[in-house]
């Protein structure tokens, strides 16, 4: 159909014209059992006829089958339904010496009208919608927008009912008349414009973070908080990659790799600052206190660091750039991924996250090393940070099941993690430390590294049985 026709959004006066014409429009009713980003199958009653259609393969080549079938047929296949029963009457009209058609729909989509002109029939006479009789009608075209197919009108209703403008939310953000993208981001809207608001709001947390930053240079919590903003929104971008221009995304993607690293030697020496301080605490130890000392020289170094890079130019073409990135008018986010319904397409990713995360828990079965541990690690921070952000739009029904247990599993991996640095830091410690004068110390550390290394020994199994239990949600 997409091939053959293409479709014009028209505005509800079209009404008062289907009024007036003669012909009598076909009453149509139809409902999904099937619905697939490659595949759908729906059942329709139309013209006294029942069929059965099957529709397959990618939106340029899509091949469909249609079968009778009985009224009893139709009836029983209804308890499979996904999402609402469309109803709709098909006009015919003839528009210089062409067929074209308008299908207006009735019940939850009342107001929507689609008008379908054969291609042919533009490239004999490609002024055919305009300087006619329903010139006046058309307020778009939306033959390449997929949320106007019947399937995800079926699942998500009129995308029309929800106008926006995507550089109105932007502004809207921007004088925090919007507080949360949450606050405007809809089912029906573009994913493209779903994601873009996402991370452009991300960008001015960003832009607000290092603004503290650099008043407020020794102001730990700001660091941390850029540091975890920086890693959520390379998530959203690396799983939506498909909607943005290849070579602006490896750019950006460069940046973004910039900027994580930028935080890294504070974030290493302030956690070995935090376990000293621990020690101290305990111990009570000169020792343990130099130390401290000689960190808090070298993290405050790091701080002003940190400062002074975001009043540098490179940072400032870099949030520049990512700006332009997001707002620009790029064909990209025209294709048809980006155009999806952003109900739809976050379920899909959600659903493709948790597949791949099945497969690596699968191939990393057995594998007891850091490295590994650590990728696991990722993956569920990843995971979980993404269920979190698009909750509201979330339909699985097994997503709370999914997030309590993927909590449980990442919280075991942080606390191994955990475990393993004040490990490391306990043997840097005992190989620098002169045993005769802090036999008190090397003392408490001993005790210390042995039961760390008796909870460790547990962690194997313990996550083995929570990983298994992960892999049987339904």
């Amino acid at each position: 159909m997409h091939k053959e026709y293409k479709r014009f959004l028209l505005n509800e006066q079209v009404a008062s014209l289907l009024d007036d014409i003669k012909t009598k429009p076909i009453q149509s009713t139809l409902f999904f059992t099937k619905i697939k980003l490659c595949k759908e199958v729906h059942y329709e009653h139309s013209a006294k006829k029942y069929i059965k259609v099957v529709q397959s393969g990618s939106p340029l080549a899509q091949s469909i089958l249609f079968k009778n079938i009985t009224p009893d047929k139709y009836k029983k296949q209804k308890k499979h339904q996904k999402g609402d029963q469309i109803r709709f009457q098909t006009a015919l009209l003839h528009i210089d010496q062409c067929k074209v058609f308008i299908e207006s729909y009735k019940e939850q989509l009342r107001g929507l009208y689609i008008l379908q002109v054969p291609r042919d029939a533009l490239l004999k006479k490609p002024r055919i919608t305009e300087h006619s009789l329903l010139e006046k009608y058309i307020e778009s075209e939306i033959s390449d927008d997929p949320r106007y197919e019947k399937k995800y009108l079926a699942l998500f209703g009129n995308p029309s009912k929800h106008p926006y403008n995507i550089y109105t939310i932007f502004k809207d953000l921007e004088n925090k008349r919007l507080k949360h993208p949450e606050d405007i981001i809809f089912e029906e809207m573009k994913s493209a414009d779903a994601i873009r608001i996402v991370l452009y709001y991300e960008l001015l947390t960003l832009q607000q973070s290092a603004q503290e930053i650099r008043k407020k240079p020794k102001e730990c919590s700001f660091i941390q908080k850029f540091c975890k903003d920086v890693q959520r929104s390379v998530s959203i971008m690396e799983c939506y990659q498909e909607i943005f221009d290849e070579n602006l995304y490896q750019k950006i993607s460069i940046h973004f790799n910039t900027l994580q690293k930028l935080t890294k030697t504070y974030d290493d020496l302030s956690t070995i600052h935090r376990k000293f301080q621990k020690l101290n605490n305990t111990l009570k130890s000169t020792y343990v206190q130099k130390l401290i000392s000689n960190l808090q020289i070298k993290i405050a170094n790091e701080q002003h660091k940190i400062a002074n890079y975001f009043e540098s130019r490179e940072f400032s073409i870099i949030i520049n750039q990512y700006e332009l990135f997001l707002k620009e008018k790029n064909r990209s986010y025209n294709n048809y991924e980006a155009q999806l319904p952003f109900g739809y397409s976050v379920n899909i990713k959600i659903r493709n996250r948790y597949n791949k995360l099945l497969q690596l828990i699968n191939f990393l079965d057995g594998c007891n090393d850091e490295k590994s541990y650590e990728k696991r690690k990722i993956a569920f921070t990843e995971f979980l940070e993404f269920m979190k952000i698009f909750q509201k739009q979330l339909q699985m029904k097994s997503a709370a099941t999914i997030s309590k247990k993927a909590d449980k599993i990442l919280t075991l991996l942080i606390k191994h993690e955990k475990r393993n640095k004040n490990l490391l830091i306990i043997k840097m410690l005992l190989s620098h430390i002169d045993m005769q004068n802090y036999p008190r110390e090397i003392k408490y550390l001993k005790k210390k590294e042995r039961k760390l290394q008796e909870k460790q020994k547990k962690f194997d199994k313990t996550l083995a049985k929570d990983l298994q239990k992960f892999k049987v949600i339904p």
